[in-house]
């Protein structure tokens, strides 16, 4: 588990949330809370009785169209992003917020496969996680590592720290390692 503070907000929020930016869409959603005048959350979990079953299946269609798993429990980012951003507009920055964000199959699949003698499979996780929160004016992102099994091996926290810091790197994210 490491813990980055985000140097530069306003860069990263644009990342973030800007709909010209796909930075954060392939992420699952767990949950989003944001404080302004009020406090809204958003489970991200999917509500299955919502949608048709054909809604179902072209949910399912435009994932494999993108290489992407569809998931049967969490909504992406990208599906959510739109609302996130409606109750954070405005002239007064929230008073607080956190994004539990999730890495999706494919890619704990791709991830796993960059491991040298890695035993575990994309079964064996029950989440990769990359929490963004705000407060008190500071910007930071942690991750964890869930496992639905015992191991001593820390390969795969190791790597996913690495990956979140390449992940920002890759598109200039400015940050700091807190301990």
């Amino acid at each position: 588990m490491i813990m980055l503070k985000i140097t530069n907000i306003k860069q990263f929020m644009s990342l973030l949330l800007s709909d010209s930016s796909e930075a954060f869409d392939s992420f699952l959603v767990k949950e989003v809370m944001i404080k302004t005048n009020a406090v809204y959350t958003i489970d991200g979990h999917l509500n299955k009785e919502f949608y048709s079953n054909e809604e179902l299946e072209e949910l399912r269609a435009v994932c494999e169209e993108n290489n992407r798993i569809f998931s049967e429990s969490m909504l992406r980012f990208s599906q959510l992003k739109k609302h996130c951003f409606s109750v954070i507009k405005g002239k007064k920055t929230p008073t607080f917020f956190l994004f539990e964000f999730y890495l999706a199959e494919e890619n704990i699949n791709r991830l796993l496969s960059n491991i040298k003698d890695n035993e575990l499979r994309a079964k064996d996780i029950s989440g990769l996680c990359l929490n963004i929160k705000y407060s008190d004016g500071s910007l930071s992102a942690t991750t964890a590592v869930s496992l639905k099994v015992f191991t001593l091996d820390k390969a795969i926290e190791q790597k996913w720290d690495s990956s979140v810091k390449s992940f920002f790197t890759k598109l200039n994210i400015s940050y700091e390692t807190e301990l």
